[in-house]
């Protein structure tokens, strides 16, 4: 990438970060992400006619028709709007190119105990992923949903470009809260909906749950994931292939979308406020600040970076989770963090592990003598 290329890449990067008082906006984007497609049929059918790909895909054209019928002030995205195959990685930059407000992925579940049954909902997170106490049904959803068409797991580290790793770091826990928020509008509504049906007496609501998945981790806005039930318990398989049932899953999404836009409108409109708010002269004392890099052993070292901010933080700002200490360096308007320091990539192993258990998406960095990066 050339200088200029990648200075245009940074600015694009701060605009999408810059806090919501100074980017109000009038149109609210969804992104709605059918699982799978073309060549990847997801869950196989068993006794019915229709697969996992298909499935996920009549319920989000279903979604988008009845947000699209209600609501003229917000535009509907498609990942896929056939039966094509985007792999993850296109998924989530379709996602940011267009500045989504909102990520829903929609899928279908399988498990090799046949009466495991009901639906869950995901939100991005990583505790627990490494439990042997956990469910085998919630382990392959983690394997099932990261893989390509290939059947190869995605690169988390390799298969995203730097720029979607650092404006996903600048608002992870801002978007945390607001998935976490959506996800159980969403949740309660199926629940509600589905007891409701001819299916009421087999509905098992499986729980909002966190997982370390692709499509969540790197969609730079509040995302979800939700899998409409399991396509290898005959009874449940039968339902869903039904359109009764399909209208009824995109009913209950759009219910929950309806709710979180709701509290979206009065965040916008509080946000609005609060900036003229700022407007006006305030004295403040100036912040501790974390030390900015530079290197006194006249050596190259390697560092961890784990965050990018549009403004300079307080040295114990909760961003940084308890990490200290800290340091930083800046690229245009961007502030980014680091914690850890090692001559060699390789020592910062231990401190890499500790890092991304709190930042999934933190990455080693090099700098040189004089405290500039050396980007590859």
């Amino acid at each position: 990438m050339t200088r200029n290329l990648r200075l245009l890449a940074l600015l694009a990067v701060f605009t999408l970060i810059l806090p919501a008082p100074l980017l109000a906006k009038e149109q609210f984007t969804i992104i709605i992400d059918p699982g799978h497609g073309g060549g990847d049929h997801g869950t196989p059918h068993r006794k019915c006619k229709q697969d996992e790909k298909t499935i996920a895909l009549n319920v989000a054209l279903k979604l988008g028709r009845l947000i699209e019928k209600n609501h003229s002030d917000v535009k509907v995205v498609y990942t896929r709007k056939t039966d094509k195959y985007p792999s993850l990685p296109e998924r989530t930059q379709i996602a940011k190119k267009n500045k989504g407000d909102l990520f829903i992925s929609i899928h279908v579940n399988a498990c090799p105990t046949p009466s495991v049954r009901g639906f869950e909902t995901y939100v991005f997170g990583t505790e627990g992923s490494d439990s042997g106490k956990r469910r085998v049904e919630e382990r392959l959803v983690e394997e099932r949903e990261n893989l390509d068409i290939s059947g190869k797991r995605v690169n988390f580290d390799t298969d995203i470009d730097i720029e979607t790793k650092i404006l996903c770091q600048a608002q992870r826990e801002k978007h945390n809260k607001q998935s976490l928020e959506v996800a159980h509008f969403v949740h309660n509504n199926l629940i509600a909906s589905l007891k409701k049906t001819s299916y009421a007496k087999n509905v098992v609501s499986r729980g909002v749950k966190a997982k370390n998945l692709f499509v969540l981790c790197y969609s730079p806005m509040p995302a979800i994931l939700v899998e409409l039930g399991y396509m290898s318990n005959v009874a449940e398989e039968r339902f869903i292939n039904t359109d009764d049932a399909q209208s009824t899953f995109a009913n209950a999404l759009y219910q929950g979308f309806k709710q979180y836009k709701k509290k979206w409108d009065k965040r916008q409109l509080s946000n609005s406020n609060d900036s003229k708010d700022d407007e006006k002269p305030k004295n403040e004392a100036k912040p501790q600040e974390p030390e900015k890099e530079k290197q006194a052993t006249g050596k190259a070292v390697w560092k961890i970076q784990f965050l990018a901010s549009s403004k300079l933080l307080k040295e114990d700002d909760p961003e940084f989770k308890g990490l200290s200490p800290i340091s930083y360096y800046q690229e245009g308007n961007l502030y980014k963090y680091t914690y850890g320091s090692s001559s060699t990539k390789n020592g910062l192993n231990a401190d890499l592990k500790k890092v991304t258990a709190l930042f999934p998406g933190a990455f080693p960095v090099k700098f040189d003598a004089n405290g500039n990066r050396i980007k590859n």
